[in-house]
């Protein structure tokens, strides 16, 4: 992964494509970035390549206009820098007005370097509004009952609604695209919008036209529905087993540092051909059952590092994996008539939150 350090911005312009006022607005000058731009966009690039929401993506090169033109750009020439991004924001802009919903925006168009690498991220600053002061002067009309003097000018302040506040520098965009110089390849955040009465990813269908794949997020949450699904279905009341299913699943990523699927789907339902065969089925679906992926935030696999029950009456229970794993300290007792008790061993302190 790309260290946030590792980020030097090479050149840099901004473009207004405001959909709603119908205004597409080219820059033929480089911006200046000094070190509050420079942060401010170092910031939003990083949480772009340090997100597991986007996407893997390449190019059709045969139909993508983007990819033609990228193809003949010297991005070390201002001349053909500043070119190659009025007609990348062009198209954009054009993209955009195929749906009413899609936001206006700033593109920032920004090229910066890492590790050797020299990337072009495409920055889609969509508007925010929010309310800000506005103060207005005139002349001072008739006579001030309080001086002498009648030219005084009268201050009004008022508060008024802004359409065109950029996205804050703590915050992640939700629409971005950097592409790879050197082989092209693209991690893409997108949002589905209304065109022409159905809902498309404009970015990669019309804008980029890309092959996309699944986000790791979003291929992590397939492969946990999936595995949890299963273990309701054929476990029934047995929280054991499917405590151990999920555990097992931990521990695979732990000892991995990767979701390889099939060797997944070995380890927890191999001894079990009914459900092996439904978690191969439903992988399929997804077009996943040989895919082998990793993460690039650890947030994302946060979820796996807790054991959460929650039981008939509302009572929630989080154990972490770690304890879960320690036989010695946890036990689950399920009677002949199902129900179940959990023990918990070895407590020196227990605090109230």
């Amino acid at each position: 992964m790309i260290a946030k350090d590792d980020i030097v911005i090479r050149k840099a312009i901004l473009h207004i494509l405001d959909t709603n006022r119908g205004e597409c607005i080219l820059s033929n000058t480089l911006l200046d970035p000094g070190p509050d731009l420079h942060d401010f966009i170092r910031n939003h690039i990083y949480k772009i390549v340090s997100s597991d929401d986007t996407k893997n993506c390449e190019f059709n090169p045969e139909a993508s206009p983007i990819y033609s033109i990228l193809e003949t750009w010297d991005e070390s020439d201002e001349a053909s820098f500043i070119e190659t991004s009025q007609a990348i924001a062009n198209k954009l802009y054009i993209a955009m007005g195929e749906g009413l919903d899609i936001p206006a925006a700033d593109l920032l168009f920004v090229t910066f370097q890492a590790e050797g690498t020299i990337y072009l991220a495409l920055l889609k600053m969509n508007y925010k509004e929010s309310y800000t002061h506005e103060i207005t002067a005139s002349d001072s009309e008739g006579t001030n009952l309080n001086s002498n003097d009648s030219n005084i000018p009268v201050i009004n302040t008022g508060i008024v609604k802004s359409r065109a506040l950029l996205p804050s520098a703590t915050s992640r965009i939700p629409e971005a695209v950097i592409i790879n110089l050197s082989d092209y390849h693209i991690k893409l955040l997108e949002k589905r919008y209304e065109i022409n009465g159905e809902k498309a990813y404009y970015l990669s269908e019309n804008f980029l036209i890309c092959h996309t794949n699944i986000p790791p997020k979003k291929k992590l949450n397939i492969l946990t529905r999936v595995i949890n699904n299963i273990s309701n279905k054929y476990d029934g009341a047995d929280l054991k087993t499917k405590m151990d299913t999920k555990s097992a699943l931990q521990k695979e990523y732990v000892d991995r540092k990767s979701f390889d699927v099939e060797e997944i789907g070995n380890k927890l339902f191999g001894k079990s051909p009914e459900k092996k065969s439904e978690f191969d089925e439903k992988m399929e679906q997804y077009d996943l059952q040989y895919d082998n992926f990793t993460v690039t935030n650890e947030n994302t696999v946060k979820k796996l590092e807790k054991q959460v029950m929650v039981t008939d009456s509302g009572i929630e229970i989080s154990i972490p994996m770690e304890t879960y794993n320690k036989l010695a300290n946890f036990e689950v007792q399920t009677d002949v008539t199902g129900k179940s008790t959990i023990i918990i061993r070895n407590i020196d302190n227990l605090v109230l939150k």
